[in-house]
């Protein structure tokens, strides 16, 4: 197994291609079937970037236009720095790693900032989210109901908090079923772990950056999480009790409607959507779809673990043919991968090796072409 620009290509091909699907996915099955095959396909793409090895039994597939292109474009040395070559692939490396630290360190500072600023919110007593809570405990929770939080400064109904949830609601004008069916919804958004789905999401957003697709597949991931709830809040009422949900969702819309929420990363909750999405929305509510079978699910697992062990038979090379009027010499050596390979020196060039016997030392400008550049690389 090696790994090299090929190799990296490759992985970075497969990559955007998971993504695309979820993106696909994203638009045509996510509002019915929830995110978990978003989840999975982009799983599968960050798994099969990370892993951009080359296995012995790999097909390799010559190419005489676009992997040449490609490989010159990304191991042109730029410039020399304390005596080693960097090249745009290095840049571009470089680049991409401090660009994920940063991303990370912003969703580690907004979830701290958020906890500060709960700890300091004016909240107000309300006599009604106290009884109602009592009777959600007693009648739809396993569990005790998670603290409740009323404030001003809250703009929309929504749950914080990974370990220890809190719902915040900002002060509502509501009836008793219609708040009920508020707080049973934000805490649904815990139950069903959608806190965590949200910050994988943006964890691959982090981890791509520099991808629009990946945030193609996030763009509506709070409406997705939200209708998603409605699902599972729904799943088990009445045609009449479903009537009233969808009553009780357009009542707190409406109050919200002249606000212009969104939602940050560390919370999960009620979003005013365009008139479109609010009439999908109530008819996912009333007309629910039926549930995904369990072969069903077996199947796309299937599909996805054979696509992605497909990725590694075949590998995308620059090609090379020598001169027609190359006639080998008596001390000629036949340079292939299968025994050859370069080996890198402190000082940024390379010894080729033969058969375990050092021949030449190259400069990197050499390695990039054929045959060097379909060696492998040790250091």
């Amino acid at each position: 197994m090696g790994v090299s620009v090929f190799t990296f290509l490759m992985s970075l091909l497969w990559c955007n291609l998971f993504i695309f699907l979820s993106v696909l996915c994203q638009r045509t099955l996510a509002l019915k079937h929830g995110v978990n095959l978003i989840l999975a396909m982009i799983a599968v793409g960050i798994l099969r970037l990370l892993i951009p090895i080359e296995v012995p039994s790999a097909i390799v597939v010559r190419s005489e236009a676009v992997m040449p292109f490609f490989q010159r474009f990304f191991t042109t040395q730029l410039f020399s720095l304390w005596g080693i070559s960097v090249n745009l692939l290095d840049v571009f490396l470089t680049v991409w790693v401090f660009g994920s630290v940063a991303y990370l360190f912003l969703i580690a500072w907004t979830i701290f900032e958020q906890r500060s600023k709960i700890k300091n919110m004016q909240t107000e007593d309300c006599p009604q989210i106290s009884k109602l809570s009592k009777e959600i405990e007693k009648h739809f929770m396993a569990r005790p109901m998670c603290r409740v939080i009323v404030s001003p400064e809250v703009k929309t109904p929504m749950l914080v908090g990974y370990i220890s949830p809190v719902i915040l609601l900002p002060p509502l004008s509501l009836t008793d079923d219609d708040l009920r069916y508020v707080l049973i919804h934000e805490w649904n958004h815990f139950v069903y772990k959608h806190l965590w789905i949200k910050l994988v999401f943006n964890i691959f957003c982090a981890v791509l950056w520099w991808n629009p697709l990946v945030y193609m597949a996030k763009s509506d991931l709070d409406y997705i999480l939200e209708v998603s709830c409605d699902r599972y809040v729904v799943r088990d009422l009445s045609a009449e009790e479903r009537v009233q949900y969808v009553e009780a969702t357009t009542t707190v819309m409406k109050q919200l409607a002249s606000l212009v929420i969104r939602q940050s990363i560390p919370s999960v909750g009620f979003i005013t959507a365009i008139p479109e999405k609010i009439v999908q929305r109530c008819e996912l509510i009333l007309f629910p779809p039926k549930k995904t079978s369990k072969w069903t699910k077996a199947f796309v697992a299937t599909f996805l673990l054979f696509l992605a062990m497909s990725s590694y038979a075949f590998v995308f090379q620059t090609a090379y043919s020598p001169p027609e009027d190359n006639i080998p010499q008596e001390n000629s050596v036949n340079i292939i991968p299968e025994h050859s390979y370069l080996q890198e020196t402190p000082d940024g060039c390379f010894i080729l090796v033969v058969n375990g016997t050092p021949l030449d030392r190259l400069n990197s400008e050499d390695v990039i072409d054929p045959p060097y550049s379909e060696l492998p690389i040790y250091k």
